[in-house]
């Protein structure tokens, strides 16, 4: 399944909107995860980002499958995060149909792409803030590929330019858990 496929599906799961960037990168970055897709992620500002996620969104917008819409903001917190503007997306009537199509033609796939989004909404519905540090967290544990502690985890996002508090990490490793991404224990 390609990066626009992808994209579509995430927002047909959130009942065709999503609020934020990164709120859809990390929502994609966990589909990948899960489904192994192939998409290419990057450690970045807000945690793991895929330019061609980015450059497909760009693509949705000009075919006319979905809408954004800017919403400007001051200025940004002073832990760093924040978005100074965010942008909401939409899937067009144009893009509810070719989504329609996907789940003709890719059922399976469509299916997976679903159970994922749906797992992380369970999970409480994490805002972009919290899904951008369990992407971080996951990113890392993924990159290390040893089990870690909180600390551990800690030490090494800063390493990357990424400031975590541990009760933010400890957080983020329940919504790991909750998505089954990693297991208590």
């Amino acid at each position: 399944m390609n990066p626009k496929d992808i994209v579509l599906l995430v927002l047909d799961g959130y009942e065709g909107s999503m609020s934020g960037k990164t709120l859809l990168q990390k929502v994609c970055y966990f589909v990948d995860v899960a489904l192994n897709t192939g998409v290419p992620f990057k450690a970045h500002h807000y945690g793991p980002y895929s330019p061609s996620i980015e450059e497909s969104v760009g693509e949705l917008k000009e075919l006319g499958f979905i809408d954004e819409h800017t919403i400007g903001f001051g200025v940004s917190s002073p832990s760093g995060f924040g978005e100074l503007r965010r942008y909401d997306y939409r899937l067009t009537d144009d893009g509810s149909k070719v989504v329609e199509d996907l789940k003709r033609k890719n059922a399976t796939q469509a299916a997976n792409i679903a159970e994922i989004v749906n797992r992380i909404k369970k999970s409480g519905n994490p805002d972009y803030f919290e899904l951008s540090i369990a992407a971080k967290s996951y990113f890392i544990l993924r990159k290390q590929n040893k089990p870690m502690t909180n600390t551990e985890i800690e030490k090494e996002a800063q390493k990357l330019g990424w400031p975590l508090e541990q009760d933010s990490v400890r957080k983020a490793i329940k919504l790991l858990q909750g998505i089954d991404l990693v297991t208590n224990g």
